[in-house]
């Protein structure tokens, strides 16, 4: 299997038919349809229902497309690096950046490597802590921005910021009211929503354990930002770390630090280690690192 089996078989994929795959690649039909055919005995399954006019994808065909599209694109990302090592520095940085982590950390960030790399771009991916982890594991992004727990195998990691648990409700909600803090036994019997990570639901479940309090969950989000409007109609009460109110500030809500006892989130940049990064993500690392050591 060689890349350009790769674009052949995704050539066919998007056009449904093997005649205007050939035409769109400029060869003839015969010699794609061997290639793919040759595809399909060296990897020993069937990615094909072949019909009179147009041709389905199996299960493993749907599941061969999707890793061509990713190994193809980081194929492109590699050549274009290539091209410009020895050049002033310029490219693209590709982050991945957890959904409550990027309105808080990566616009000062960005904007003050920008100022010094004015040609570097960059390419910036979101998705829950799970999500954003794949990607760095499969190199699909240079770094990430990520929150503990996260499990990368060596990984090199530089701190970032540290921020209290909040517990975010509307303002019309009972508990609304009052100090800018809540007891976490408060929010025992309040419907609760939580993430879906199954690491983050073992530590907020482990709270409760910790104080032998019930909890009521009411919803697990993969994107807080789904559920807020739940929140404003006081559905239920979100547990999110602090930099939710970056995205979230001007709505019908209220934001109280979690107390008694108070549990912290550890912000991270993340890359694995004993990889050559490219010119623009070397030195953007090298940027981050110098700039929150500076504050210790």
């Amino acid at each position: 299997m060689d890349i350009k089996s790769l674009r052949y078989f995704l050539a066919v994929t998007e056009e449904g038919n093997i005649t205007k795959a050939a035409k769109r690649l400029c060869i003839a039909q015969p010699p794609l349809s061997r290639q793919l055919q040759l595809l399909e005995e060296e990897l020993g399954v069937v990615l094909f229902e072949r019909g009179k006019r147009r041709i389905q994808l199996t299960e493993e065909g749907y599941y061969l497309k999707r890793q061509a599209e990713e190994i193809l694109a980081l194929v492109e990302k590699t050549r274009s690096q290539l091209g410009q090592m020895g050049n002033s520095l310029c490219g693209q940085v590709s982050i991945g950046v957890v959904e409550t982590c990027g309105g808080s950390i990566l616009p000062d960030l960005a904007e003050g490597f920008h100022s010094q790399y004015p040609d570097v771009s960059f390419q910036i991916w979101s998705g829950n802590g799970d999500e954003v982890t794949d990607k760095l594991n499969r190199s699909l992004v240079d770094m990430a921005i990520l929150r503990e727990p996260f499990y990368i195998e060596q990984c090199e990691s530089i701190f970032l910021r540290q921020e209290p648990w909040v517990a975010v409700m509307s303002r019309d909600h009972p508990l609304a009211g009052g100090a800018d803090e809540i007891e976490l036994s408060a929010l025992g019997q309040e419907p609760l929503m939580i993430s879906v990570r199954p690491s983050l639901q073992d530590e907020i479940l482990n709270w409760f354990n910790e104080i032998s309090e019930e909890r009521k969950i009411f919803c697990y989000y993969n994107s807080v930002a789904s559920v807020i409007p739940m929140v404003e109609h006081s559905t239920g009460i979100a547990i999110s770390p602090e930099s939710v109110k970056s995205f979230t500030s001007g709505r019908n809500l209220v934001y109280k630090k979690i107390i008694h006892p108070q549990h912290d989130s550890r912000l991270y940049l993340v890359r694995r280690r004993y990889q050559l990064p490219p010119a623009a993500a070397g030195a953007f690392w090298d940027y981050t690192k110098k700039k929150y050591c500076d504050k210790d």
